[in-house]
């Protein structure tokens, strides 16, 4: 079984093995959900990793932080309302996130509008 997982890591492209550790990583926290498996407008945790930040500006020209989230088992949105940034949200960085989805977002991922965060340490 070691040499076929040896091969595999030999063999593999490097964002599938970067995916299957991320996987690893955000199963291995307790209490939270795997997106995949997250159910629109019910209370849940997530951890995982964001993969992109950007500012959008919405209506009133009030401007929005938009955070696309992933754990390797899917992807949401997290959207602070009338924030350009917060310190430590960056892309690369690992983070648990605590709200109620709506299945609204881009591509119809789901999206958190303000929801409670802490950073991990990297």
């Amino acid at each position: 079984m070691a040499l076929k997982k040896f091969l595999h890591k030999l063999t593999a492209r490097v964002e599938e093995l970067d995916e299957e550790q991320l996987r690893e990583f955000c199963a291995s926290r307790a209490g939270v959900v795997a997106i995949r498996d997250v159910e629109p407008r019910s209370a849940a945790t997530v951890v995982g990793e964001i993969t992109s930040v950007r500012i959008v500006r919405r209506s009133g020209g009030v401007p929005w932080l938009e955070v696309t989230i992933s754990d390797g088992t899917g992807k949401l949105v997290a959207m602070w309302t009338g924030r350009r940034r917060i310190a430590g949200i960056k892309p690369g960085q690992r983070v648990v996130i605590t709200g109620r989805p709506s299945p609204s977002g881009p591509g119809g991922r789901l999206l958190l509008f303000n929801p409670r965060y802490e950073l991990l340490p990297a």
